[in-house]
């Protein structure tokens, strides 16, 4: 799968890093990728690959959001190029999770993230309920990372009209059961689709995947 996953026209070293993500197949594998890639990741995804998906991703929750100061949760922040963006956009209160501890102690070099939470998006979140008015997910839901069974929790954290934004890759968005998954969210009242959104995650691709951007509703 990670072959038709790179984008086209990259320097070979930078598309290899990014197929070796592409095919984890443990948390161990990804910690220790992670580890070894934080110091360089930036180089290799923005300068190297051109990475325009978490501006695009952050554009797409920034349009959504009537507010800039209430709290947002990055998750899987990794280096913290959403989080920059974000800041950009003017948000003010940005948590940061991730399961590589390398990762984001690159993140927090940015010096825009209040928090960090070290946790595994694919187990229950050490996160009360209704605790975030926003969150964000960029470069996790795809081939290798993170399935649709992460999403529930996300909604668990998150409170009553707060807005979430996800990149999803077109690779998985049926094998890992995204489409099923937000069919059950929305059916059951639990989100509402504002927009979803097919677009280029890289300056040289064409259209790699979904933005989806929801409204947390009450529960009934």
């Amino acid at each position: 799968m990670s072959e038709h996953l790179v984008p086209p026209g990259v320097d070979q070293a930078d598309a290899a890093l990014l197929r070796r993500a592409y095919d984890l197949t443990s948390q161990e594998e990804s910690q220790q990728l992670y580890v070894e890639w934080a110091a360089t990741y930036d180089r290799t995804m923005v300068d190297g690959l051109g990475y325009t998906a978490p501006a695009r991703t952050a554009e797409r929750f920034a349009a959504a959001c009537t507010w800039r100061d209430e709290a947002v949760l990055d998750l899987g922040v990794g280096t913290g190029l959403v989080g920059a963006e974000l800041a950009a956009h003017g948000f003010r209160v940005i948590d940061g999770l991730d399961l590589s501890a390398a990762m984001m102690q690159q993140a927090g070099e940015r010096g825009i993230y209040r928090a960090f939470i070290e946790a595994d998006m694919t187990a229950t979140l050490p996160i009360p309920d209704e605790t975030y008015s926003g969150a964000i997910c960029n470069g996790t839901f795809t081939s290798g990372h993170v399935d649709a069974r992460a999403l529930s929790e996300i909604v668990r954290v998150l409170r009553p009209g707060a807005i979430l934004s996800a990149a999803i890759h077109h690779a998985v968005w049926e094998p890992l059961g995204f489409g099923a998954t937000i069919e059950r969210l929305t059916s059951t009242g639990a989100l509402r689709t504002i927009e979803i959104v097919e677009t280029a995650y890289y300056e040289t691709s064409t259209n790699d995947g979904r933005i989806c951007t929801f409204e947390r509703l009450a529960p009934s």
